[in-house]
């Protein structure tokens, strides 16, 4: 096995990174995984290459780090929005093509936010190598709106976790609703008016939980929660989408993560998955059974740009919920954790 792991990050991405490498160092100790490489891809920041020292020291002996610094790497435009999702999906084509270049049987991808769990590892390398190779993708989740993972379509990426019909919607809103169900299809695909309703309408809370909605008629549903309501400890379970957060892929799902003809539109992630995976055939999962802490610039979701929280994942421990995926936020700071805003680091030579 020849396994490559890819981190991508600019210089304001890069609070979490030291601690990310603690992680994984425990995750390859775990996993008895004895050699391999990591490529960090990024801007010609000295944050960005002092965690790649730091990478190099924390890492056991007989990996290799190798830091990819690109001076078109240039963080800018807001999160989600196409400048910064081709900036993202750029320095991904990058890393895969060293991967590539490295022999990659395995590849993990990491998003520079996300701490993986000590088993991570080795549960993600099992994933790929169950019933011969069923899967070519396998993803621990991590919360971010929620739990990534779940049900959709090419049409629909991400399926709506609730329907219009399924939430509680005022009186006025639910007759505008009614009446604009009645246009033509033509007019609802391409009226901004009808957009605006169903923003409007995503606002409202749903009528009842999921068990609710589902003893009422079972559909797919887009996110882990949704799909899979109370799965989680002990559970490794099939996914139309995934992110590249914490994420292995086997050779042959690499060699397909192309993102020629990505326009921006959309997440890179769901490019891959719904343009190059799905035609091809190959399957993807995610594991309620490992999931990955998650360190959140709140200025990322427009919020405070000197704050940093950390979601911590956990399975409930008793009750009639016992295994159910669980998190606690708590402040990141520099004081627990380290670094938080970026600051320069010493560079020293390179482990080779």
């Amino acid at each position: 096995m020849k396994l490559v792991i890819i981190v991508c990050a600019t210089r304001s991405y890069t609070y979490a990174m030291s601690a990310q490498a603690r992680r994984v160092a425990s995750a390859i100790q775990t996993a008895k995984v004895s050699g391999g490489d990591v490529v960090i891809v990024g801007d010609t920041s000295d944050e960005l290459k002092g965690v790649a020292s730091a990478w190099t020291q924390i890492l056991p002996e007989g990996w290799r780090i190798h830091l990819v610094a690109d001076a078109s790497f240039v963080e800018g435009g807001e999160n989600y929005k196409k400048q910064a999702q081709l900036l993202i999906a750029a320095m991904r084509t990058a890393a895969h093509t060293v991967a590539r270049k490295l022999g990659a049987t395995h590849c993990w991808s990491l998003d520079s936010d996300t701490l993986p769990q000590t088993n991570a590892l080795r549960c993600l390398l099992d994933t790929v190598n169950f019933d011969g190779g069923f899967y070519d993708v396998a993803m621990c989740p991590y919360p971010n709106t929620a739990f990534l993972g779940g049900r959709g379509t090419r049409q629909h990426p991400i399926a709506e976790d609730w329907l219009p019909e399924e939430r509680t919607l005022p009186l006025w809103l639910s007759k505008v609703y009614a009446r604009a169900k009645e246009w033509p299809a033509n007019t609802k695909n391409g009226d901004a008016r009808f957009r605006r309703i169903n923003e409007r309408i995503k606002k409202c809370p749903p009528a009842g939980n999921v068990f609710a909605a589902n003893a009422k008629g079972w559909r797919r549903r887009g996110w882990l929660e949704s799909a899979y309501p109370g799965i989680g400890y002990g559970a490794v379970v099939p996914t139309d989408w995934v992110g590249f957060g914490c994420t292995m892929m086997t050779a042959r799902a690499l060699e397909l993560a192309h993102f020629e003809g990505y326009d921006g539109g959309g997440t890179e992630d769901l490019f891959i998955g719904w343009h190059r995976w799905h035609p091809a055939g190959l399957r993807q999962a995610v594991l309620p059974h490992c999931p990955a802490d998650h360190v959140i610039w709140e200025k990322k979701k427009g919020g405070n740009e000197g704050r940093y929280t950390l979601f911590h994942v956990f399975h409930e421990s008793e009750g009639e919920c016992v295994g159910h995926l669980r998190t606690r936020e708590t402040p990141w700071t520099a004081e627990t954790h380290g670094a938080v805003a970026p600051r320069k680091l010493s560079v020293e030579s390179q482990r080779q």
